[in-house]
């Protein structure tokens, strides 16, 4: 039986890409068009499309009039997302019959409970959908991950060779399948999966399989001395319209292996061509709950269950050296602990992760530096090095008005408790 089709209306390549992929992990198969003139061609054609995801902002026309312009009979059971929330977008959407209104940055673990909503997958969809830990890699919004959506998005542009670097768990095979099945290669598609004892043969079979298509090749640095040699030589004599396009996945740092001798430097220039970095989940904490909901949604898709905040606070507070997989398996302990509860407690989550909420407050400095970071980043990219003075001068205003709201507004009071010269504090406030 043939999976539902959405058609994402678009037109920024990298939240196409992010959507496509969320659309996929939702369990059904997604194509996109950039324009409205090109979603009309694709609503005209044979295909009768379950649902759209239409983008207000095309270049070409305003998403909504495209909707209008449509004959009622072609108009798919429509999600529209936009930058901007107006009323009169909102009115206007709903009298076209919207199913609802999503407001960019989106938020995936959102977008796909409509989703479904929308367009209920078939019994068999479940079976063909990615249901890896690693598949829920693209959910949440969180800074450190946009980037990501940009790096992928360059790769499917490209045929040149990938690296795609992340800590165990983060969803390096998941990216690289993306850019794999996103590739402008439309010729076979091999995965070898590297290790210790893997040699020049599997890798000339997978090479061989994958001609004029692409070849993943999993934890390159696992790749023995004689098969990177191999593979140098495959590379410089293969004809370059023949050869499989490689997207190489790696935890390590492969520039550091290779000056230490430890990985051939010609093999990693060949390969790190284009690179993309997954973060680690500690480094997207903001997109951890989403990622839970996400979990449990997918492990029991027949229930409605959610998490208490103390339980919450609890999986905010660990590192997660595993990332999305320990996160998952942390997920699936608790829904086998839990006794039919309508949420998950504390109580219900592995005994290493129990005692995590005394640690609260020495994990509250990790999430200020992710938001530290963001904050550095706009300000770094202005267009001209600001001064240290007025970076640190602003923060420490910053500080001092949200330490002024807890002691109602009174700056006396407040330099008296933190023992603070009031009328340092006041010079602060007045120069920023």
């Amino acid at each position: 039986m043939e999976l539902p089709y959405i058609l994402i209306v678009e037109d920024e390549h990298a939240l196409s890409l992010a959507l496509a992929a969320a659309v996929k992990q939702a369990g059904f198969q997604a194509d996109t068009a950039p324009s409205a003139a090109q979603a009309r061609e694709a609503i005209q054609s044979q295909r009768n499309y379950d649902a759209m995801i239409l983008d207000i902002g095309l270049p070409d026309q305003n998403g909504l009039e495209f909707l209008a312009s449509l004959p009622a009979a072609q108009r798919p059971p429509t999600i529209v997302i936009t930058a901007h929330g107006e009323i009169e977008n909102t009115i206007t959407a709903r009298k076209l019959g919207v199913i609802d209104f999503l407001p960019k940055p989106l938020d995936f673990a959102e977008f796909q409970d409509v989703l479904r909503r929308v367009a209920k997958p078939t019994p068999s969809t479940h079976e063909s959908a990615d249901q890896s830990p690693e598949a829920v890699a693209f959910v949440g919004a969180a800074p450190s991950m946009r980037p990501v959506f940009q790096q992928i998005a360059h790769c499917c542009a490209s045929e040149d060779p990938v690296l795609v670097r992340g800590d165990t768990g983060t969803g390096k095979s998941h990216a690289a399948r993306l850019i794999q099945g996103n590739s402008l290669r439309n010729g076979p598609s091999e995965t070898l999966v590297i290790g210790p004892s893997t040699s020049a043969g599997p890798l000339n079979s997978a090479l061989k399989g994958a001609r004029g298509g692409v070849l993943i090749l999993e934890e390159i640095a696992s790749l023995n001395p004689e098969a990177q040699s191999e593979l140098v030589r495959q590379i410089e004599s293969g004809a370059p319209a023949d050869f499989p396009r490689l997207i190489a996945t790696t935890r390590e740092d492969l520039r550091s292996l290779a000056q230490n001798g430890k990985f051939r430097s010609d093999l990693f220039y060949r390969l790190q061509v284009l690179e993309v970095r997954l973060p680690s989940l500690c480094n997207r904490m903001e997109d951890l709950p989403a990622l839970v909901s996400y979990f449990i949604g997918q492990l029991i898709p027949d229930r409605n269950l959610s998490i208490t905040d103390p339980a919450l606070v609890k999986l905010m507070s660990h590192d997660w050296p595993g990332n999305l997989r320990e996160l998952h398996n942390s997920i699936a302990f608790a829904l086998t602990v839990n006794s039919g509860a309508g949420a998950i407690e504390g109580s219900d989550l592995p005994d290493y992760l129990k005692g995590e909420s005394s640690r609260v407050d020495d994990k509250a400095p990790a999430l200020l530096v992710q938001a530290l970071d963001s904050w550095l980043d706009a300000q770094l990219n202005e267009g001209s090095d600001p001064i240290y003075r007025d970076l640190a001068e602003s923060l420490e205003a910053t500080l001092i008005r949200r330490l002024l709201e807890r002691y109602d507004g009174k700056l006396a009071r407040m330099a008296s408790a933190l023992q603070a010269n009031r009328t340092t504090l006041r010079r602060r406030l007045q120069n920023s």
